[in-house]
């Protein structure tokens, strides 16, 4: 691949987005990434790349420039959730960011004859909790606002795609974790740092997770496969850990010794109830797993040995 190829990514100061244009570029795309604030951003110089700030992306008021002349669009950027926000907060915003501005995008991708749209949408599609792996057949069922407003995404994309002739691939990621991860990893991750005694050794859940440098690389080979088309893939490594195999994990890359010590999961959901911390509770000790049978046959797979490593590397990270 050469440089006369041009891809707009959205989302690419975030930490998906960092890694993905990276990717990118060392594939020799020319990449045009767009950014809230160019003040802030964190993306290195290349020759192959040119930096866009836009702020809100629902305030957009004309994407048709920032689309025009590009074969591929990768759209990462959402609203997603914030510390110590409730599932059912916000709601008008998550619609708006997430639902109403990629619309706004497809719209004019479509318009401009873009080939291609990768839509990085949620495995929170299908619920937060599974009693065996989700695989894409399952009818979704988000219970927060963000997996609704990614389902809503989901949908009206593939109705805009219908009308043109602009193909559609939608990625489904599990947690994402590496180097820097916000979010649920990276509170988890304190508390292991802070050497506190964590009750999670009777834990018997099971994870999937996602190395961001794996999702990367998927999304490079999303852009041009042609039997990625039309398809809705859940992604993950396929190396699912229970909560306390984590613990450990990210303990060895801290250069510490983990400590764990056993209370019935029951007790501590009841604990936590009484705390109103039952999500976050409910997050720890239950199970989110995801069948990864179609990823693997499109984009390959992951060793387990990789995702071990990159647990240590963001385990060392985190210090």
């Amino acid at each position: 691949m050469n440089l006369r190829k041009e891809i707009l990514v959205t989302g690419a100061a975030g930490f998906v987005g960092r890694e993905t244009v990276k990717q990118l570029l060392a594939e020799g795309w020319k990449v045009r990434a767009l950014v809230r604030t160019a003040d802030t951003n964190p993306l290195a110089f290349h020759a192959g790349l040119s930096v866009q700030e836009v702020g809100d992306i629902a305030a957009v008021a004309d994407w048709s420039s920032l689309v025009s002349g590009c074969d591929v669009v990768v759209h990462l950027a959402a609203r997603a959730h914030k510390t110590g926000e409730g599932p059912n907060a916000a709601r008008e915003l998550f619609r708006r960011v997430n639902v109403d501005a990629t619309v706004e995008l497809a719209k004019a991708a479509a318009a401009a004859r873009v080939k291609r749209l990768v839509f990085v949408s949620s495995a929170g599609v299908m619920g937060d909790f599974s009693a065996r792996p989700f695989t894409e057949a399952d009818p979704p069922q988000p219970a927060s606002e963000y997996a609704i407003s990614k389902w809503q995404a989901e949908q009206a994309l593939r109705e805009i795609c219908r009308q043109s002739n602009m193909e559609l691939v939608v990625l489904r990621p599990v947690l994402v974790y590496g180097p820097g991860n916000p979010g649920n990893l990276e509170r988890l991750m304190r508390l292991v740092a802070s050497g506190l005694p964590l009750p999670l050794a009777s834990v018997d859940n099971r994870r999937s997770l996602l190395n961001v440098r794996h999702l990367a690389t998927i999304i490079g080979r999303a852009l041009e496969l042609a039997e990625a088309n039309g398809k809705t893939v859940l992604l993950a490594d396929g190396n699912d850990l229970s909560t306390p195999e984590l613990v450990r994990t990210f303990a060895k890359g801290m250069g510490i010794k983990a400590r764990l010590f056993p209370i019935p999961p029951l007790l501590l959901l009841a604990a936590a109830r009484l705390l109103g911390r039952s999500h976050d509770a409910e997050r720890l000790l239950g199970s989110l797993q995801v069948d990864v049978t179609l990823k693997t046959n499109l984009f390959g797979a992951l060793p387990r040995e990789e995702t071990l490593r990159g647990l240590i590397e963001t385990g060392q990270a985190g210090r």
